[in-house]
């Protein structure tokens, strides 16, 4: 499975994260994903990042202050999510 569930809110913004994925420096990390309704309701505000160490990418529909928001849960649970990703009774 590439996307685990992780973490939804009332505003309908839905955090998974992927496997564990290995670096050409041997170094693992996962993908964070965001995805969340627009202001409308007729598409999606989507982002990702790799933690740790990743910026943001593929970013549709949020602006600055929006991802200075989702950084903020990246700081918070990236950390778990990659443990989550290394132990075997979670992964």
């Amino acid at each position: 499975m590439e996307h685990h569930p992780f973490l939804s809110f009332d505003n309908g913004l839905e955090i998974t994260y992927s496997d564990i994925k290995k670096k050409k420096s041997g170094s693992e990390y996962v993908t964070i994903y965001f995805e969340q309704p627009n202001n409308d309701g007729t598409d999606f505000k989507s982002a990702q990042c790799n933690y740790p160490g990743g910026s943001f990418t593929n970013v549709i529909g949020y602006n600055t202050e929006e991802l200075h928001q989702l950084w903020e849960h990246v700081a918070k649970a990236g950390l778990l999510a990659l443990e989550f990703q290394k132990d075997p009774k979670y992964a």
